[in-house]
């Protein structure tokens, strides 16, 4: 009999608590349910999300974003975050207080809540689907671009993995080298944030897709906690800022910075911001983001050449030229876990990653990254094919 009289109880608060709701909280579920109806149907028309989000409704969305954001002369995504995440704690502990407290008031005290942290979540939930998330269902950049993606033979591998470790090694031979023998790349971030908006800017006049706000791209300030769980950028879609890890080698914080750039541009897939990221890079004027474009595609080329197992394959890599071999090498120990709890942390972190991207569609995880060398080798077949006759 108590158990029926305090489950009466219960559902007599949560009806006080949804009765009493604004018309803001109906907005918020409203929006909130028409974004997943509309993600669960976007899946079956990518063209459709193509042509009404991401090549229409998004570039507004981004240049106003980018706009406001750009203004500020810090990362408002980072303000943001520490309003949200202290916000959100205090709603915690009066709920856990609330809880505890055995008072009359008690069932409608924690459904108040309760309450309050659902609301929350589906505003969160409708501004990151519809302010962003949509570009993870529209059509893929190959289809656009008229990529011929297939499985690669050990011969493309190999020629493409040789093409883009001469271009690094051409622009290694230029740039200055530091007393570690690692490459000196300029540390001012207001200079790389320019060239990376002017690198951007020039991509777009060669492929309209690829045009956009200036990027408001920041240097995360809490680049350790990214270091530890082995984040070297992130995009924070609520204020349209790329981030990037301050603390990493610059040969390859600045191929971060271009990737993080792709997602603010509509381009959500990790292995078409990668593929883009050498793209724009490499096509830049600044022979530093040229560089950190070709280090870094021949760095994901390096694994399916040495998986191939052929003697040439093998004998390229041992021909690395010692410079680019430091860089890689630098970036290499940069990354590699200091002890077995940042090893754990790490894992862990991979593992949301991983779920999270699953979540959004691409089934292969965090293993999309590398997906990337797909697209390099499928946008270098055309210039190798025969001329026709």
């Amino acid at each position: 009999m108590n158990a029926l009289r305090a489950g009466r109880e219960w559902i007599e608060a949560a009806r006080r608590a949804v009765g009493a709701s604004g018309r803001a909280a109906w907005l918020a579920i409203g929006l909130a349910a028409s974004a997943l109806i509309l993600r669960w149907a976007a899946d079956g028309s990518p063209e459709l999300v193509e042509r009404l989000y991401s090549r229409t409704l998004y570039p507004w969305i981004q240049l106003g974003l980018s706009t406001l954001s750009g203004a500020a002369p810090f990362s408002v995504g980072e303000l943001a975050l520490a309003a949200a995440v202290a916000w959100v704690a205090l709603t915690v502990a009066r709920l856990a207080r609330a809880a505890v407290q055995p008072t009359p008031e008690r069932p409608e005290r924690v459904v108040r809540e309760l309450w309050r942290l659902a609301l929350f979540a589906c505003w969160l939930y409708a501004a990151y689907m519809f302010g962003w998330a949509f570009n993870y269902a529209r059509e893929p950049f190959a289809l656009a671009a008229r990529l011929d993606v297939r499985p690669a033979t050990a011969e493309e591998v190999e020629g493409a993995a040789r093409e883009w470790l001469e271009r690094a090694s051409a622009l290694r031979s230029q740039l200055p080298e530091g007393p570690d023998g690692v490459v000196a790349l300029s540390p001012d971030f207001a200079r790389h944030v320019e060239a990376i908006a002017r690198a951007w800017e020039r991509a777009g006049e060669l492929d309209p897709r690829l045009a956009g706000a200036k990027p408001a791209l920041r240097e995360c300030s809490v680049s350790s906690l990214m270091s530890l769980a082995g984040i070297s950028g992130i995009y924070w879609p609520f204020t349209g800022e790329p981030h990037v890890n301050a603390q990493a080698p610059l040969a390859g914080r600045l191929f971060s910075s271009l990737h993080e750039v792709a997602h603010q541009r509509g381009f959500a897939r990790e292995d078409e911001a990668n593929y883009l990221a050498c793209f724009v890079g490499w096509r830049s004027e600044d022979p530093e983001l040229a560089y950190s474009a070709a280090l870094i595609a021949f760095r994901y080329l390096s694994a399916p050449l040495r998986a191939t197992q052929t003697a040439s394959g093998l004998a390229l890599l041992e021909s690395v030229p010692a410079g680019v071999k430091r860089d890689q090498d630098a970036i290499n120990r940069f990354w590699k876990p200091k002890s077995r709890t940042i090893e754990h942390v790490r894992v862990a972190a991979s593992a949301v990653n991983d779920s999270y991207l699953k979540a959004q569609g691409q089934t292969s995880g965090v293993r999309s990254y590398g997906r990337m060398v797909d697209l390099l080798i499928a946008e270098r077949r055309p210039r190798l094919a025969p001329p026709q006759r």
